[in-house]
């Protein structure tokens, strides 16, 4: 199976099953679908419905809305037995579907399809199954990861979601798992290794990227975080 493909659908109402797994993911618009008859859910762009095989679904959609559908033998393991079959996807796995769309439509190269399908497979594998994100939070992420030099503070945080300080670090760590510290520094480091890796940038103009002004101290908190200095991932 593992496949991709471009689908529209209808207002009428369809009920179905399939003996393999499926995911929608919506390009534009939105669509509305039941689960064995007792989880529903509007899903739209940026998210994503996982459907496991023989499970019955009914779904229904606004005729202008068009939605990435992947038919998959195996679900990947960050998607296996989630609480919720509903799950936001990142900024690149959402641009990555852009462009998958444009694929489908102009290009029929078998190895270039089949290469298409691995890299949005890796991606896939890379989304998180907390699928019960708060919207404010999710809102508070995007916002952070636009500029991630900047020195937020938990009051300025709370304050782009709208909550209290205290209110604030209950929600984040309820959908997160971590505190927003924890996470800010996870997107820090990361992006960090990233750029360390895939551009030429000196260390120190990376350290400042992420928003360490001191050479010495971004070194100090990269090797702690991922127990090797950035030299390690510098390209060469």
């Amino acid at each position: 199976m593992n496949k991709l493909s471009i689908r529209y659908y209808s207002q009428d109402i369809k009920r179905h099953q399939h003996n393999y797994h499926q995911l929608v993911l919506p390009l534009h618009g939105e669509i509305f679908i039941t689960l064995n008859n007792d989880f529903k859910t509007t899903v739209s762009t940026g998210s994503c419905i996982v459907i496991e095989k023989n499970v019955v679904h009914a779904f229904t959609a606004d005729e202008a809305a068009r939605f990435i559908v992947a038919d998959l033998d195996a679900l990947p393991e960050n998607l296996i037995h989630l609480l919720c079959p509903k799950i936001s996807i990142d900024s690149r796995l959402l641009s990555y579907l852009q462009f998958i769309e444009q694929q489908l439509l102009f290009v029929s190269d078998e190895k270039l399809t089949s290469s298409t399908f691995d890299l949005f497979y890796l991606l896939l594998c890379e989304q998180s199954s907390h699928s019960n994100i708060d919207k404010r939070i999710d809102n508070v992420i995007t916002i952070v990861k636009q500029n991630l030099a900047y020195p937020y503070t938990l009051k300025e945080l709370a304050d782009i979601a709208c909550l209290s300080v205290t209110q604030f670090k209950t929600v984040f760590k309820k959908s997160t798992t971590m505190s927003a510290l924890q996470y800010l520094t996870m997107l820090r480091m990361q992006h960090a290794r990233a750029l360390l890796t895939h551009s030429d940038l000196p260390i120190a103009l990376v350290g400042e990227r992420i928003g360490y002004n001191d050479a010495s101290a971004f070194s100090r908190r990269f090797n702690l975080y991922f127990g090797q200095p950035p030299k390690a991932f510098a390209k060469q």
